[in-house]
């Protein structure tokens, strides 16, 4: 028993230490990228995204890097994947606008509500429609044991919980089309109208601009383009913004930063420590 509490020990210490050295590196990037020292920040970075756990800080970070180094487009992927684990990390949304405006990158568009529900996690979609699945289950199931006057609260439970449990995979099922979701991380990308770079053009796509894979062929990838049209675009143009992205709380974590500037209107990078998804 001794020999087993003097293992559990020794692993929880080394445990401590990874990551106590984790975040040490981590406020070593910081510290280059507060130097001007964008790329070398930037390689630790990646270092960071290599290795795991990710977190928004980190690919928030990493988006201020590629920006000042002159890649919009992946600077943009950055926040992207920022707000795929954080969705109101709001130094990624002001700096991604910033920069959409910048480069005119085009977006798909959806309806208004479709927006605001990619805004929940699809943890907590899944959590409410089991919920709710559940509360409909045993309002149905207790109708058979109340009184006349009891089931109409039963009945209006049960419809209650159906509807918001439907409205969940609703919410699931937009995250699931959304693993899809690519960004034009070149300085601009030509579409195709066939995988071949003498088809007719589909349309010309800006740094940072939105499109969805469909299917993909050797060099080529078929994606739903802005505007509703579709064409075929070079696969190494683009980069999916969710190749596996989950939201586990890692060293820099975090979707409350403090609100620092750089420039007159794009924002630095957030803490190091101190925040958690």
């Amino acid at each position: 028993m001794e020999t087993r509490d003097r293992k559990i020990a020794v692993t929880l210490f080394a445990l401590f230490l990874a990551v106590r050295g984790h975040a040490a590196d981590f406020e070593k990037a910081n510290d280059l990228y507060d130097a001007g020292r964008f790329v070398e920040a930037k390689q630790l970075y990646e270092q960071f995204v290599d290795a795991g756990p990710w977190s928004a800080n980190l690919f928030y970070n990493l988006g201020n890097a590629d920006y000042r180094i002159g890649s919009p487009g992946r600077a943009m992927l950055d926040y992207e994947r920022a707000l795929a684990i954080a969705p109101e990390h709001p130094e990624a949304l002001a700096n991604l606008k910033l920069l959409r405006e910048q480069t005119h990158a085009s977006t798909l568009t959806g309806p208004f509500f479709e927006s605001a529900m990619l805004r929940v996690r699809e943890d907590m979609w899944t959590l409410l429609s089991a919920l709710a699945a559940w509360t409909a289950a045993i309002c149905l199931a207790l109708l058979f044991t109340r009184t006349p006057r009891a089931r109409a609260g039963l009945w209006f439970g049960a419809i209650a919980g159906l509807g918001v449990a439907a409205i969940s995979v609703f919410g699931i099922s937009l995250h699931t089309r959304d693993r899809a979701l690519a960004v034009v991380t070149a300085k601009e990308v030509e579409a195709h109208l066939a995988p071949a770079e003498s088809a007719g053009l589909a349309g010309v796509l800006p740094a940072g601009s939105r499109v969805r894979v469909l299917s993909e062929r050797g060099p080529w990838t078929y994606c739903q383009l802005p505007e509703g049209r579709r064409g075929w675009v070079a696969s190494g143009a683009i980069e999916r913004v969710r190749p596996g992205i989950t939201p586990v709380p890692g060293v820099g974590g975090g979707v409350t930063p403090p609100r620092t500037f750089g420039d007159a209107r794009f924002r630095t990078r957030a803490p190091a420590r101190g925040a958690r998804l």
